[in-house]
């Protein structure tokens, strides 16, 4: 069994914050701080946000275990989750960034690099975990 190294705990402690984030961002502070463009069904939007508070709680659980190999499956998922959420955010900015005000696309933006930068931390604390 492999113990699990200090890069991954950063990584998942970093996640578990952005995860956490996200989530009471998008559930309840939507409609205050992210709402730029007047969209009148936030269910999407809170359904996300509820996948986060969930991406946090998985990420909660894997710091508490002690063994490499319990985590590796749940930790490739959020990778790919988060791959996923990269590719979406981008291509809903190429396609109608013409169409956002100025502060949707400056919040999209940030969120792409948030996200990239977060899972890249991710993706190298795997590679060095799995050497």
């Amino acid at each position: 069994m492999t113990e699990i190294k200090k890069l991954t705990k950063i990584a998942l402690i970093v996640d578990a914050i952005i995860w956490f984030i996200f989530g009471v961002m998008l559930v309840f502070l939507y409609d205050m701080t992210l709402n730029y463009e007047g969209w009148t069904n936030p269910l999407h939007v809170r359904a996300f946000g509820g996948i986060c508070f969930v991406a946090f709680l998985f990420v909660i659980i894997m710091l508490r275990k002690k063994e490499w190999e319990e985590i590796k499956l749940l930790f490739i998922c959020l990778i790919s989750m988060c791959i996923s959420v990269i590719i979406v955010e981008a291509t809903v900015l190429a396609m109608f960034a013409s169409t956002f005000m100025a502060a949707t696309v400056s919040q999209m933006i940030f969120d792409l690099i948030i996200n990239a930068a977060k899972n890249i931390l991710s993706i190298v604390a795997y590679i060095k975990q799995r050497s």
